[in-house]
């Protein structure tokens, strides 16, 4: 069984963190102002010493739910009240030994209070931050789940239908890696966005990467470009490999993409084969052809098959800047 406490945790939590504006953290502090001095005349007005006692609360309440300035003015307002109302004559006037070490310990004192206060509103506000994020992460790793358990099942479901089953499970496992990549790249959403370069090598790393040409500028695309941009990137180098360029010893790929100022947050990319066979456009519609459609954060394909190499042209959602 959970042990019993004197205070809700999560209430006293929520009063750190809650938002105020500087008039109510104000009218605040006013308050725990009057009710220290009111405590603290009603006792003895002062007259049998430690005339701050009082006070020291209202420094490190200010501290954890008002912040350190606060807590400094709450301070400077205990000195001047105790000062005024408690002793037999106020700082500026006779002044000796007695005083000036009062004043001293007091200082001391205030400076340990708001110091510890802040640390405990530091630790507060870290431990709710670190919970948000811990949320936000729980949920992208069930979102990520999710998808990729969507798009193995879709290309399980294919089946080798007339293919050898050896061949078929090549396929697959080719793309399982490549959604594994993907993911990979994102560390399953902890990174908002993924670098570019560093994508198109995962992607065309398993192939002749010697006969891939890729360039393009350093660039950031949003998490939901990464897995659509790696599968479609997967299947231009299995069909380029089976089919198309990478298939002839001469063959070559020309992989390039920009950022144009007028893309409106778009990458474009362009795949241009050369040297291969003499290319055809499919009449079977697979799960390839699939792949190479717009979704998510893959925006456009455009598929040109000239006889001299398949051109593709790509945009992709680059990385918001706010990110």
């Amino acid at each position: 069984m959970p042990r019993a406490r004197l205070y809700d945790l999560d209430r006293v939590k929520r009063a750190v963190i809650a938002p105020r504006s500087t008039a109510r953290k104000a009218g605040i502090l006013a308050v725990l102002l009057l009710v220290a001095w009111g405590i603290r005349f009603a006792i003895d007005r002062g007259q049998n010493g430690v005339p701050y006692v009082t006070f020291y609360p209202v420094i490190l309440v200010s501290a954890i739910f008002l912040g350190g300035r606060y807590a400094v003015a709450a301070a400077l307002a205990s000195s001047l009240i105790v000062s005024r109302g408690f002793m037999e004559n106020p700082w500026i006037g006779q002044w000796n030994a007695g005083r000036a070490a009062l004043l001293v310990l007091f200082i001391i004192t205030v400076a340990a209070i708001v110091l510890l206060g802040q640390i405990m509103r530091a630790l507060v506000l870290e431990s709710e931050e670190s919970m948000r994020q811990q949320e936000a992460f729980n949920a992208e790793l069930q979102h990520r789940a999710k998808n990729s358990l969507q798009i193995m099942r879709a290309l399980i479901a294919r089946g080798p239908r007339g293919e050898e089953p050896n061949a078929y499970f090549q396929i697959l496992a080719g793309r399982l890696d490549a959604l594994a990549a993907a993911n990979e790249l994102l560390r399953f959403g902890i990174d908002r966005s993924a670098p570019l370069p560093r994508l198109v090598n995962s992607a065309i790393k398993p192939f002749e990467q010697r006969r891939i040409h890729a360039k393009g500028p350093d660039c950031e695309i949003s998490k939901n470009a990464t897995t659509p941009l790696m599968m479609a990137l997967h299947e231009l180098c299995t069909n380029a490999t089976k089919y198309g360029a990478l298939s002839a010893e001469g063959g070559s790929v020309d992989l390039r993409w920009t950022v144009p100022a007028d893309a409106l947050g778009l990458v474009e990319l362009e795949w241009v084969e050369r040297g291969g066979p003499p290319v055809t456009a499919p009449t079977h519609r697979g799960l390839g052809a699939r792949l190479l459609t717009a979704n998510g954060g893959l925006k456009q394909v455009d598929l040109d098959w000239r006889p001299e190499g398949l051109c593709c042209r790509l945009a992709v959602e680059q990385a918001s800047s706010k990110h």
